[in-house]
């Protein structure tokens, strides 16, 4: 049977629209991100709390991982990240999440699955192993919420630019950042601009946070994005 590493560097090196531009072993990956400057990174620990210390590690100067995967084009800042896990609990996926993964899959099927999570990940979506997805809809597709809940959301939603609704909106759908940037008429870079700042003011740290509050505050009159022409050059 073939190791997790020698299973995710052949589906990487099979798919045409990738290129992976280095691996290396525990210990070795803050290094490897600094030179060769990924667009994704692919964490493969047996355990989720192993990948949730390479995550921590990554954030913090000195971490440690298994495969680092690059689609072409350079990026700076941290990249996107996608996590492989024997198991996988919720609560070791909410904490991943929250660490900064884009991307939750289980090695035993991550073959089926890797291409198209990096692809998402690397166009700023969220990926998430088919197992995991019960989960999201008992959490996302059940009644209105209570205004317990749709209250507070809308508070903080009604903090944002007309623009910055928007992006949320779609976010809340979810869109990744270039299928807003198209649908908006805005570059990618202003999305991402606008995401930052967004973050900041409904106190969140990720994507999916972000879409839970749009999706609370929609619990009133859906906020509908408006198509302005594009941005002059």
């Amino acid at each position: 049977m073939l190791s997790a590493r020698i299973a995710v560097r052949r589906v990487l090196d099979e798919a045409e629209q990738f290129g992976v531009v280095a691996e290396g072993a525990p210990g070795t990956m803050a290094d490897i991100v600094r030179w060769s400057r990924p667009d994704v990174v692919v964490i493969s620990h047996a355990a989720e709390s192993e990948s949730l210390h390479t995550l921590t590690r990554l954030g913090g100067g000195k971490p440690e991982g298994r495969r680092h995967a690059g689609l072409p084009g350079q990026r700076t800042g941290r990249p996107a990240s996608v996590v492989l896990a024997e198991h996988l609990t919720g609560h070791g996926t909410r904490q991943l999440l929250g660490q900064g993964a884009s991307g939750v899959l289980r090695r035993s099927t991550a073959a089926q699955h890797l291409l198209w999570a990096v692809t998402a990940v690397a166009q700023g979506s969220l990926a998430l192993d088919p197992c995991l997805t019960e989960a999201l809809k008992t959490a996302y597709v059940r009644p209105a919420p209570a205004d317990s809940e749709r209250v507070p959301a809308e508070a903080l939603v009604s903090t944002l630019t007309p623009r910055e609704r928007d992006v949320l909106a779609l976010v809340g759908e979810g869109m990744p950042n270039r299928e807003i940037a198209a649908a908006l008429s805005l570059s990618p870079d202003t999305v991402k601009d606008h995401l930052r700042r967004i973050y900041t003011k409904l106190g969140v740290e990720t994507r999916l946070h972000a879409a839970r509050i749009a999706w609370h505050a929609e619990g009133g009159p859906a906020h509908r994005p408006v198509r302005y022409a594009p941005e002059p050059i």
